[in-house]
């Protein structure tokens, strides 16, 4: 029996020394970097994830260090749970804390490299993370995909835009693509979006360097071989000069490689496949490099530069226009200046006015002028003008110097004088002033009251009691109804500011309460289905859904982004996969349009909102 006895005491001892070591554990902080995987293409992106457990508040760890990769932050979520078990009426709670950090990294070159150690500081600890290694091999061009990158010119002066145009040349049905151009990225050049009236027909949202650009959809010729094509433009502007070999952009994806026979299931009941007679197709990942052309940045030559130069390169013409023409001194004149030219004006500035001289001279000018309007081949510009004297007798030419390239000179562009009729300016009187039309004179006066007060009052409402006080207020529903209303206001305010206090505790919660329900709606109110406008609205909507059921941001969010934060949080891997499915379908309806339109649109709604409901049991 003491054997019994000392037995149940070691237990007794054993289970108060379990919750002991399990809160010590807690408070350990370790941190995991993963890969989405090792091998990997030069210019095509990968996840990479910091794991911290142990922590909901880590500081944001820097990744300046790491070298051979280009690296975009895609923001970072609380990864805590909790679960609770009951053994033989005993009651256990664990708690584990947690964050991760997402990252997009892209190869810049092939080769073997390593991602180092990554220092992470949490609830004043500071753990390293095991070193990666990862291969990146070059990217190889096929017969069914290839990539152009053009310039409009292979050699510009300092501030003359040159349009580069990339060309990608499809051969083959693709689900998603993303572009990755490494150039955009540098410094030594300015890269402007050009100004576009999105057509639903003709152009497509096209991801680029973890953002979007606006692209069109076409048809062309290579190398004797029909392509479908897929194009986008950037303005560039040299800020410095050199010769410069643009590096290598990639156009990363999925591309259908065959079918095979889909297998009837639960899943099928509701498709048209349900008997297994469809095909499922079968898709492989590529990556597609492009060309490396040669930009020449010549600067500007000092010799014959004009005191007003601006620094416009490019062959100007100008004109002018005013209006009134007959006016007074000091009066307000109109002055519209039409700057046209053959290259792009969207940045084009006029210098400014005060720097005419003639024109300072006899006008007064206002220090700021309205910003430039582009009107096709034109930029319109608009300043207000007065004459400071009535010897004025027109505006005179304005002069506009700039570099031609063509010429490789300086020139100068001039409009013509506008003629003008200015008056000397009439002495305003008050009269004037005060707008009196007659000579009469303008008569007031104060008429006087006699009586005092009680001359106010006439009649029988002479003999009437004129009292006041709390008695009678109080007997005068008028006042009794100016005494509540401030209370019920002031009640009425503080209930608001107190249900906006409630609604706000907790947004992430509330936004993670209702996602369902706001896809549900999103789902409903889609246009109609197999086109552009279609899956974007359901890509959009399932983005949303995703962003607030895992508390981050929904913007440009990818399946790499979501997959592992899903399988840390138990989801199963058939869930998961469907959501691959969906991510997948509404991408290539969206960045590839009609040409490579998926299968089965209608029924992309109802799938949307059943992995949807799956989710919403694995993750409460």
């Amino acid at each position: 029996m003491v054997w019994q006895r000392a037995h149940w005491i070691a237990v007794g001892l054993l289970c108060m020394l379990v919750p002991l070591s399990l809160s010590r554990g807690a408070e350990q902080v370790t941190a995991q970097a993963l890969v989405e995987r090792h091998d990997v293409y030069v210019g095509a992106p990968f996840l990479l994830q910091l794991r911290i457990d142990g922590s909901e508040a880590p500081e944001r760890p820097d990744l300046s260090h790491i070298t051979g990769f280009s690296v975009e932050e895609l923001g970072g979520t609380q990864n805590s749970s909790q679960s609770v078990t009951i053994v033989n009426g005993r009651m256990n709670r664990v708690i584990q804390r947690g964050y991760i950090f997402n990252y997009r990294l892209t190869a810049k070159s092939p080769g073997k490299f390593t991602i180092p150690a990554i220092t992470v500081t949490a609830e004043g600890q500071t753990i390293q993370t095991r070193p990666i290694l990862i291969q990146a091999a070059a990217a190889a061009e096929s017969e069914d995909f290839k990539l152009r990158i053009s310039l409009s010119g292979s050699k510009a002066y300092l501030g003359q835009p040159v349009t580069m145009t990339v060309t990608w040349y499809v051969g083959k049905n693709v689900r998603n693509f993303a572009f990755n151009v490494p150039f955009l990225e540098d410094d030594r050049f300015d890269f402007i979006d050009p100004e576009v009236k999105p057509d639903p027909n003709r152009h497509l949202q096209i991801p680029i360097n973890g953002g979007q650009v606006i692209g069109e959809k076409g048809s062309g010729t290579l190398d004797g071989k029909e392509y479908l094509t897929v194009r986008f433009r950037k303005i560039v502007i040299a800020r410095r000069g050199g010769s410069v070999t643009i590096p290598q952009a990639t156009v990363a994806g999925q591309a259908i490689a065959g079918y095979q026979r889909r297998r009837g299931g639960f899943d099928d009941f509701f498709s048209d496949d349900f008997f297994g007679l469809g095909r499922q197709p079968v898709l492989e990942s590529f990556v597609v490099p492009s060309n490396r052309p040669t930009l020449e940045v010549l600067d500007l030559p000092p010799a014959g530069r004009p005191d007003n130069f601006s620094g416009l390169v490019g062959n100007f013409e100008i004109g002018a226009e005013a209006a009134p023409n007959d006016v007074a001194v000091g009066d307000p004149i109109t002055l519209t200046v039409n700057v046209s030219g053959s290259g792009y004006l969207g940045r084009l500035e006029l210098p400014p006015l005060s720097g005419q001289p003639t024109l300072a001279r006899d006008f007064k000018i206002p220090e700021e002028m309205a910003s430039g309007i582009v009107k096709g081949r034109a930029k319109s510009f608009t300043q207000t003008l007065r004459a400071k004297h009535s010897d004025v007798s027109e505006i005179p030419p304005i002069e506009l110097s700039y570099f031609n390239p063509e010429s490789a000179s300086y020139e100068t562009a001039r409009t013509d004088p506008i003629p003008l009729s200015v008056e000397g300016a009439r002495i305003v009187t008050a009269r004037d002033a005060e707008g009196a039309g007659n000579d009469e004179p303008v008569r007031s006066g104060i008429e006087s009251a006699e009586g005092g007060i009680a001359y106010n009052y006439e009649g029988p409402d002479v003999l009437l009691n004129q009292a006041s006080g709390p008695g009678v207020w109080l007997r005068s529903p008028a006042w009794v109804a100016g005494l509540a209303i401030p209370p019920i206001i002031y009640l009425g305010l503080l209930g608001f500011v107190l249900y906006g206090r409630w609604r706000n505790a907790d947004p992430v919660g509330r936004r993670s309460r209702q996602a369902f329900q706001n896809l549900k709606k999103a789902v409903k109110a889609a246009p109609e289905a197999d086109t552009d406008e279609f899956y974007t609205h359901i890509l959009d909507a399932v983005r949303r859904y995703l962003g607030d059921k895992l508390g981050i941001q929904a913007q440009a969010l990818t399946f790499g982004d979501v997959r592992p934060m899903l399988v840390s949080r138990g989801v199963d891997e058939e869930t998961v996969e469907a959501v691959r499915r969906i991510l997948e379908r509404c991408e290539a309806g969206r960045y590839a349009g009609a040409a490579f339109a998926s299968e089965d649109p209608a029924g992309l709604g109802r799938a949307a909102i059943d992995s949807a409901r799956k989710l919403e049991e694995a993750l409460r």
